[in-house]
Parts: structure tokens; sequence; C-alpha cells
């Protein structure tokens, strides 16, 4: 958290098109630059982060959002379109847990996606927990990263593979990997499920969600 760093990654976004019938990956180019730090409501300091989206050559570099991120002695927060997580906390111990969706709201993807298991995510089975501290990484692109921390939010899924189409299936996966002196370096969310044809067939079976990888290119 410096005013003038930057993560460059390269991010791999799934999502289901055509009434939930196929799926396509898009990918970019994600930077996330720290522009300046400041003082928030709490008199806590905060650091105000932009993403700027681009191809995967990198030609041109466009605003997509800003989040921020507050640590305090306890934490290390992070709110992002208005939705505040409790990202890390303290100590950083292998199998340390806490509940980093506590602030969240009842079913806070509703704008996005109509989930039927992801409401009420703030309690549901959400514990972070620190599965791996102090260890080598190695992300997409084959750089390894001496020092590691990765946090486990969830891992949970019903009828997966699908085997049986006519049953209804589901995934909740997000964990994601910190790099000591850079930050996030490796990122893999999958939200989605999978609704089976109606008995009477005037319905197909469908997917709604998404799935969305994202690990460090470069960085300063």
């Amino acid at each position: 958290l410096q005013v003038g760093k930057y993560v460059t990654y390269r991010m791999d976004s799934l999502n289901f098109y055509y009434y939930g019938q196929l799926d396509t990956i898009t990918s970019y180019l994600a930077k996330d630059s720290v522009e300046k730090s400041f003082v928030d409501g709490s008199g806590q300091t905060a650091w105000l982060v932009t993403r700027y989206l681009s191809d995967t050559l990198g030609d041109s570099w466009t605003p997509n959002e800003t989040y921020t991120v507050t640590p305090s002695t306890q934490t290390i927060d992070m709110t992002e379109n208005n939705l505040r997580y409790i990202k890390l906390a303290y100590p950083m111990d292998q199998g340390l847990s806490w509940t980093g969706n506590t602030y969240l709201p009842d079913n806070p993807y509703q704008d996005f996606f109509q989930f039927s298991d992801y409401n009420n995510i703030y309690d549901s089975g959400w514990n972070y927990t620190y599965i791996q501290t102090n260890q080598p990484f190695t992300v997409t692109n084959g750089t390894t990263y001496d020092s590691s921390t990765t946090v486990l939010q969830i891992a949970d899924s019903l009828n997966v593979p699908i085997t049986d189409p006519t049953s209804f299936a589901s995934v909740t996966y997000w964990s994601e990997t910190y790099a000591k002196h850079i930050g996030l370096i490796y990122r893999h969310t999958e939200m989605w499920e999978y609704q089976p044809p109606t008995p009477d067939g005037t319905q197909a079976g469908y997917k709604i969600g998404f799935e969305l990888t994202m690990s460090v290119v470069d960085h300063n």
C-alpha cells in the first residue's frame, strides 16, 4: 500500500450465455494501481485503488472501477461496489479462520445473478481460513513467489461433475493467494448453479453464474 504501486493480472472470465446453454471465456489484462491515501469516516487511513482494463496486448488502458483497502491492527478490509470484505486477519497463522463476509448484506449479488444458493453469504459457511502461509506459490505464467499466503473462503459443491443432468448442481468456491511485499497474486472464483430441465421438457437445463481467474503477470 503505497501510492504509485501497481499489480497487473491476466484475468479470464467465464460466463454463460444463450439462456445458460453455452459458455465463453473472455480474457483481459487488469492493472490495480494505488492512487492515493485518505482518512475515512472512522479515522483510519484507507487507500484508493483504481482498476484499469486492457485487452491481452496491453495496448491501451481504461479505468473500470475503484475500490478501497483499509488496514488496521487486526484486519485488512476491502470495499468494492459498496461491499465490504475482511480479506485478511491477524495473526497470519495457518488454520486461522474468520467471518470475512460479516459486513455483506442479504443476497449481495442479486443485481447481477439470481442465485438460489447464495443468499445470506455472510452467515452461510464462508469462514475464511489460512490454508497455506509463508510458502512458495507458482502462478499461471510459471513465476514462483517464495513467500505467499493462501486464503480459502469457501469450497462447496453439489453434483459436480454433473453426471446426472436431471438433478440440480452447484459450485461455490473462492480462494486468494497473497505474496509478501506485493499483495494479491492469484484468485480463483466459481459461483454457478445448474438448473435441470423441467419434467415436461418445456425448459432445457441451464447454468447461471460465473468463474473468474486472476493471475499476476507484472508489478512494481
